[in-house]
């Protein structure tokens, strides 16, 4: 290891709050010591990595309180120091550490939350590409509907939640008060990032997960209506169908139609 590279490993050391001596290497500068000197770079580092967090779980922030949240993210850099070079990946782990590490573990409702909000992230940062406009359905002669298959949009998401963590996001986003926290069946959630670059969200019915499900899996428009029959009389498949691809193509969270067979 050359010398530089020795000094850096030490200043690192030295940021994550290890034993170093690399303030041995540090110079007081007039009134103000090495010690102070080095104390300002480590405290700064740390206060960095805080906002980082804070920018993108803000509603669990609220939602824990100043107290709490400092403890979250004093624990959290000390177990989970940054290895990017982006700031936006430094808080991937932390619906992990709030699982596994109390207090917050006796609070399951935290880590989903944090799940939540990294998912609307994911959203959001997600690749453009593409999307089809709902008036195409118009010009799609009958003979291509039963081959057709969705490609859909990159930023398209599905988040399972457990408890009720996406009402006590709505509710704080929107200054309210959040309801108590409580566990539920799990409801499946769909979120996507729309024309205007706003991360929006939605719940799904069990028929509609499904079949967005198969969808993914390559499935055609026939196979889709085949599984509709599960959920509805035959003779509302037809109607059924053609509604959810309307709303998701209306939602913009399809890429593409293929309508030449696979």
């Amino acid at each position: 290891m050359s010398r530089l590279a020795d000094l850096q490993h030490r200043f690192l050391g030295y940021l994550l709050g290890h034993e170093s001596d690399f303030v041995d290497h540090v110079l007081d500068q007039g009134q103000v010591s090495a010690r102070t000197r080095a104390d300002i770079y480590r405290n700064g580092y740390r206060l960095r990595l805080r906002d980082a967090i804070n920018t993108d779980h803000e509603i669990l922030g609220c939602y824990l309180g100043d107290g709490l949240f400092d403890r979250m993210v004093d624990g959290y850099i000390d177990r989970h120091p940054s290895r990017y070079t982006t700031l936006r990946l430094f808080a991937e782990h932390l619906p992990e550490f709030l699982r596994e590490n109390p207090p917050f573990s006796e609070h399951p409702v935290l880590a989903e939350l944090a799940a939540f909000e990294r998912t609307l992230l994911f959203a959001f940062d997600a690749p453009d590409a593409g999307r089809v406009p709902a008036n195409v359905l118009l010009d799609l002669p009958a003979e291509r509907w039963p081959s057709m298959r969705l490609r859909f949009h990159p930023s398209m998401q599905f988040f399972p939640a457990c408890w009720n963590s996406v009402e006590i996001w709505q509710a704080l986003k929107a200054e309210q008060a959040p309801p108590t926290a409580a566990s539920e069946q799990t409801r499946q959630w769909l979120l996507w990032r729309n024309e205007e670059r706003v991360s929006e969200f939605r719940p799904l019915g069990v028929a509609e997960f499904e079949l967005m499900q198969s969808a993914l899996a390559g499935a055609d428009f026939a196979y889709l209506c085949e599984r509709l029959v599960e959920w509805y009389a035959p003779e509302h498949v037809g109607q059924e169908a053609l509604g959810l691809l309307r709303t998701w193509l209306s939602q913009g969270v399809v890429q593409q139609l293929v309508t030449e067979p696979a």
